[in-house]
């Protein structure tokens, strides 16, 4: 397989950056683990920020210290979408790209009814950020979504028709496309749904016919981290484990090679 036509892709959810025992942030060590792994483009979610006011560099309108640490020669587009908002802060979904983003957009998977009284204070926003990315070597235009679902089943049913509504209405069906993120899935009904209405299939399904298991990442028994993928060939897809993946998030990081 020609070397300029390889495409890696990485998907994690960083747990606001924060290890798991100690509880404390390790940006440096979590950016030199991913950045080893030489993948194009990188789909981060719970990436940590801070509220505009405070002492944080802004880059591009966005005050994510997390993003900042992140992004540089390696992957030097990038496009955030912020959700979840707490005291003194919030974390969101993040694209980390080789290649440059032509357009970006973050779409709301939040559903209204739980954003009221006392729901609003348990249940997180969520979000799917899409970004445009254009590869050099071909032209082609591949489309990234790096998303969180919630917790709640009628929770996660309801962001998947949002999901495949976007997919179907909003892409060209001819373009490349790669979805993901932590599903949250640990039923695993997801992967058949998105196969038979959005022709999507799921990279460590595709390749070793079950999904890969990556929560907890010390221990890991449920599947719900996922990449899944429309458009291109698939050539490896592997879960990363092991040190130092088991203490830097409470999930292990996939990731999967297309051919493109």
């Amino acid at each position: 397989m020609s070397a300029k036509h390889r495409l890696r892709i990485l998907s994690y959810n960083i747990h606001q950056g924060l290890t798991v025992h100690k509880k404390r942030l390790a940006l440096s060590l979590l950016k030199d683990a991913i950045k080893a792994q030489k993948a194009d483009v990188v789909l981060l979610q719970e990436v940590a920020g801070v509220q505009y006011g405070t002492k944080v560099p802004v880059r591009g309108g966005i005050n994510s210290f997390q993003l900042e640490a992140f992004a540089d020669d390696i992957w030097p587009y990038y496009a955030y979408g912020r959700n979840a908002v707490f005291s003194g802060g919030f974390h969101g979904n993040a694209i980390l790209s080789r290649y440059p983003i032509s357009k970006w957009e973050n779409i709301d998977l939040t559903l209204k009814a739980l954003q009221k009284g006392k729901l609003k204070k348990m249940m997180p926003k969520r979000g799917m950020l899409h970004a445009a990315v254009t590869l050099p070597e071909t032209g082609r235009t591949l489309h990234i979504l790096s998303t969180h679902f919630g917790l709640l089943q009628f929770e996660r049913r309801e962001q998947l028709k949002t999901l495949m509504h976007y997919v179907r209405t909003g892409l060209d069906p001819a373009d490349a496309l790669v979805i993901g993120g932590d599903f949250n899935d640990w039923r695993e009904v997801i992967t058949r749904r998105l196969a038979k209405h959005s022709k999507l299939r799921e990279a460590f399904v595709a390749l070793h016919s079950k999904h890969a298991r990556s929560f907890p990442s010390r221990f890991p028994v449920l599947c719900l981290d996922r990449i899944y993928f429309r458009g291109l060939e698939p050539t490896g897809a592997h879960r990363l484990r092991g040190r130092p993946w088991h203490f830097l998030s409470d999930h292990l990081p996939l990731v999967a090679d297309f051919h493109i």
